[in-house]
């Protein structure tokens, strides 16, 4: 088949899918409705403060800008861009990140951030949104079967610049679920798409985006064995006794110790793609 033929949205959201049911869970928003599962979330998220800085500095914002943050989670980014910006608002459907994000902005005296809770493919722009934005930013947060549909709202939605931030290869955390999966449940684990499915589709969109890749840690820190088992037993689907011992021994051997706790650390690959919307400002 030639490359023009490929439907890449198609590809998408075949391998969105085989994610979804190889991990037996639906859309991925719906594991983040707890809010206790949301604030160890955020814990985690400024543990990796460098992942933060990355995203954020990397922006064009200005005293003046407005942005729009798509998949806002706990208000990881959305908070501190805050802080830098005119106005953030944060697109977010969970209603654990969203709780969490508000008390995190007035935690922090923020006072200039709108909180849209709902997916962002139920987003109208025209009810939801507050006219275009400066800067429009998914990070991480490309959890979308229909992807294309996703891009062009983005594109919608924009005044002149949209950034994405995703994934190469495979994630530290999917390496442990590809090593993990066959003991635990009697299958192969399968990867959700990747940046160079999403180069093509926008590409096939007629955007060329610019690409920037790097490396960079993902570390995850634990009290003990314990605190790390209970951490990953859901999202690995762990329910009989037997499972859990895969799990223990699994970690018990991946952890490292580091001033008292337990530390699960590895390298990942992460790309920032980002365009000038078309006719933006006309």
């Amino acid at each position: 088949m030639a490359y023009n033929e490929i439907d890449w949205n198609a590809v998408w959201k075949e391998l969105y899918d085989e994610n979804m049911c190889c991990r037996g869970s639906g859309e991925c928003a719906s594991i983040w409705e707890s809010q206790g599962k949301a604030r160890s979330f955020l814990k985690q998220s400024r543990e990796n403060p460098h992942r933060i800085r990355h995203v954020i500095e990397a922006l064009p914002i200005e005293r003046g800008s407005r942005v729009l943050d798509i998949g806002a989670g706990p208000g990881t980014l959305a908070v501190p861009l805050a802080g830098v910006a005119a106005h953030v608002t944060a697109v977010e459907p969970a209603t654990g990140m969203a709780g969490v994000m508000a008390e995190y902005a007035a935690e922090s005296g923020v006072s200039n951030l709108t909180i849209v809770q709902k997916r962002w493919e139920d987003v109208d722009p025209a009810v939801d949104l507050e006219g275009r934005y400066d800067v429009v930013v998914a990070s991480y947060s490309l959890g979308m079967p229909e992807i294309r549909a996703a891009i062009e709202k983005m594109c919608e939605a924009s005044s002149r610049w949209v950034y994405l931030f995703w994934f190469a290869g495979t994630t530290s955390w999917e390496q442990a679920m590809i090593d993990l999966w066959p003991k635990l449940h009697g299958k192969e684990y399968r990867l959700g798409p990747k940046v160079d499915v999403l180069f093509n589709v926008l590409y096939s969109m007629g955007i060329c985006p610019n690409v920037e890749t790097s490396q960079m840690e993902h570390v995850r820190r634990f009290p003990d064995l314990e605190g790390a088992v209970a951490e990953f037993r859901e999202q690995y689907g762990v329910v009989t006794p037997r499972q859990e011992t895969v799990l223990r021994d699994y970690l018990a051997g991946a952890l490292s110790e580091n001033g008292g706790d337990l530390l699960l650390s590895g390298m990942t690959t992460r790309v920032k793609l980002w365009w000038e919307v078309t006719g933006a400002g006309e």
